[in-house]
């Protein structure tokens, strides 16, 4: 009969988004009588929360002070011997790595210690393109070919991911298997209670924006995409953008500057109330893995606008459970127009959304298959 599986999972930071809340729920679960976990995590910058912050005295997550988003080949240095010696002392038999920088460090760590440890890396969406210049890409495409030689399993987000990575000869002839995200059951609280908590008017029509105010997920597009709107529904609607991060100053000039009915109420670790208060998601981003925010809004049936791009498609059909549209403001406020002024429609999208998440996307669903993937692989 074989000994509890050690696992130890590599993610670069806790930052609160769609990573950080499935690792935590992982994390919380795998420490069991088949197996033991430990997180070693990166720092948050100052405009991100840590999930973790309410965690301190659990004695399974590790945090590095060196390793961050940020690069530096220093500490990046001492990132990578702090956990050659954090895995010497665990000698895990799995060492799972989340995130680009933990998905290079922590790769190279434990093959360094040419011992039989199983790797595995997840790809939580992929950096072809929206993130960086071509040079970059090129480079970090010729580091993951190389790092997937010795990968023992690739775990994608979406089958779309899986898809533009071996496109590009990353982990090609690797075994591969997706993996979706999953969300926890959220807490149910009604509209009218919700808009009071946040503070809006039950009369006006209210569009739900989530994420970090980053390039990549080009909130200006969101922001002009309302101000495309007509001013006799503008009048009639609010925009509320949750979030921090670097655009946050310049979307709330932008704002400013167009008189635009938009809130800024910054992070939350409950974004219950604000998607349960909404009408509708919107997703504007330039590329995203899965975009788990979609699937959280159709627990509380809010239907989704969102850019076609990435792994967007595996949740939404596009007309049945949500819109997909192009990245062009004009196309969003059509598509806004439409669903404001067809409440069946928006409905329809509605509940068809609460069926897709309840049926194949849940935390249980999540964490059985990373369970099943760790026995297999081992086996």
């Amino acid at each position: 009969m074989r000994m509890v599986i050690k696992v130890v999972t590599i993610v670069s930071r806790m930052n609160l988004g769609g990573v950080a809340v499935l690792l935590n729920d992982l994390h919380k679960t795998l420490n069991n009588k088949e197996f033991s976990h430990t997180l070693i995590t990166g720092m948050c910058a100052e405009n991100e929360l840590d999930i973790l912050d309410n965690q301190k005295e659990d004695r399974n997550i590790i945090k590095l002070q060196t390793m961050g988003r940020a690069p530096s080949l220093i500490a990046d240095f001492k990132t990578f011997f702090k956990l050659r010696k954090i895995l010497i002392k665990l000698s895990p038999d799995i060492v799972h790595t989340h995130t680009s920088k933990a998905g290079v460090l922590g790769r190279l760590a434990a093959l360094s210690l040419r011992k039989n440890i199983t790797i595995i890396h997840t790809y939580h969406g992929h950096t072809l393109y929206g993130y960086f210049s071509k040079i970059i890409v090129k480079a970090n495409i010729i580091i993951e070919r190389i790092l997937a030689l010795k990968t023992d399993l690739f775990i994608a987000d979406s089958a779309q991911v899986m898809i533009d990575l071996k496109s590009v000869l990353i982990g090609a002839k690797s075994d591969w298997i997706v993996i979706p995200p999953g969300i926890r059951p959220l807490k149910k609280i009604s509209k009218k209670v919700a808009r009071k908590k946040i503070g809006v008017d039950n009369k006006l029509f209210l569009i739900c924006w989530i994420g970090r105010f980053a390039d990549i997920k080009n909130p200006l597009l969101a922001l002009e995409s309302f101000n495309n709107l007509p001013n006799k529904f503008k009048n009639k609607a609010e925009l509320v953008m949750v979030g921090e991060g670097i655009l946050l100053q310049d979307c709330k000039s932008y704002a400013s500057r167009n008189k635009l009915n938009v809130i800024f109420p910054g992070w939350n670790l409950d974004i219950s109330p604000y998607l349960a208060a909404s009408d509708l998601l919107l997703i504007s981003s330039k590329n995203e893995g899965f975009g788990m925010v979609i699937a959280e809004a159709g627990f509380f049936k809010i239907p989704a606008i969102s850019t076609n791009v990435g792994g967007v498609g595996e949740f939404i059909e596009n007309g049945s459970n949500g819109i997909l549209t192009k990245s062009s403001p004009e196309e969003i406020s059509k598509k806004i127009l439409l669903l404001s002024n067809n409440p069946g429609e928006r409905n329809k999208l509605g509940l068809n959304a609460n069926k897709t998440t309840l049926q194949k996307f849940t935390i249980d669903s999540f964490i059985q298959a990373h369970k099943a993937a760790y026995k297999n692989i081992l086996a």
